[in-house]
């Protein structure tokens, strides 16, 4: 999974979060602090490419565990925000009688912003085995950092799939 995807997961968190109510937020003098627990989301469903026989279908991520936590400072814009969800995944090919996979997936990110910088990071692995015994290994890294211009100091995205 990309930077996006994450990114906009750890947006859709980060707004929802901030516009709720702070009655009751655990957290230090000066934070407030939310974690949410959700069992059984369905994070996504898309269209995707098998990488190790190039048979399109639909790859779906369902989080039997997600976690997200938020804490803000009240008097600044600083805030650090964390999510992992891990589940199930499942690729369904468009040919039926292509070769249909399903597994286990563990995703994390996190991001922390202040008046210096910002940071957002994360990590993701997917763990398929197919209907024909095959199996494929999915993992991406990325990072981007920028500073208190917003001008980008480091960014990168590591992808590697292994199949056998």
């Amino acid at each position: 999974m990309r930077i996006r995807l994450v990114l906009a997961l750890g947006a859709a968190v980060l707004f929802s979060l901030a516009a709720a109510p702070v009655a009751g937020a655990a957290g230090h003098p000066g934070t407030v602090t939310m974690t949410t627990h959700a069992h059984n989301v369905t994070l996504f469903s898309m269209p995707v490419t098998n990488p190790c026989n190039g048979q399109a279908g639909t790859l779906t991520a369902v989080a039997a565990n997600e976690v997200f936590h938020f804490t803000k400072f009240t008097n600044s814009d600083e805030f650090w925000v964390t999510g992992t969800d891990e589940g199930t995944a499942s690729f369904t090919p468009m040919d039926p009688s292509g070769v249909s996979a399903s597994g286990h997936f563990v995703s994390w990110f996190g991001e922390s912003s202040n008046q210096k910088n910002d940071v957002q990071h994360d990590t993701n692995t997917f763990a398929l085995q197919g209907s024909d015994g095959s199996r494929v290994v999915v993992h991406a890294t990325d990072h981007l950092s920028t500073n208190a211009n917003g001008v980008v100091t480091v960014n990168f995205s590591n992808f590697k799939f292994s199949c056998s």
